[in-house]
């Protein structure tokens, strides 16, 4: 009877365990790559189609040097350290605004090409997305090149 019981509690607190990955969608993802050296930047539309607070803390993709989060506005662009997108709701990372900022790529990206990109959360949690790369006269998301 322990042994049940003890089971079905084990049961239950791993069940509460699902990340805040879990409860994400990830869509319209492309990259707008600069040419030589310069960084490129990532945009797409994050869906927190959980019940509670998601907050986005990092990204990383391998075909690049380092990621980090940024924010423009008024001109100026920061480095953000989390990013909260509460319940039911979604946050469009777009020119101009919250966007992934991505340090020159280790090898050439043309684009067309696909680069995988992970999602990192508050509570330790993940999501991947593909983001398809695009030149830099691009200025929104369409499956052509």
């Amino acid at each position: 009877m322990f042994r049940k019981l003890l089971a079905g509690t084990l049961l239950l607190a791993l069940t509460g365990l699902a990340g805040a990955g879990e409860g994400v969608r990830i869509y319209h993802a492309w990259i707008r790559l600069l040419p030589a050296d310069l960084p490129a930047a990532g945009y797409f539309v994050l869906e927190n189609q959980s019940d509670h607070t998601v907050t986005l803390t990092g990204a990383s993709a391998r075909a690049f040097d380092g990621a980090m989060l940024h924010q423009s506005a008024e001109g100026s662009m920061r480095h953000v350290h989390s990013i909260n997108v509460a319940a039911g709701d979604q946050l469009r990372f777009a020119p101009g605004g919250y966007h992934i900022m991505f340090m020159p790529p280790h090898d050439p990206l043309q684009p067309g090409d696909r680069v995988p990109v992970t999602f990192e959360f508050a509570d330790g949690s993940t999501r991947s997305a593909d983001f398809l790369v695009k030149g830099a006269a691009a200025t929104g998301w369409s499956e052509s090149k």
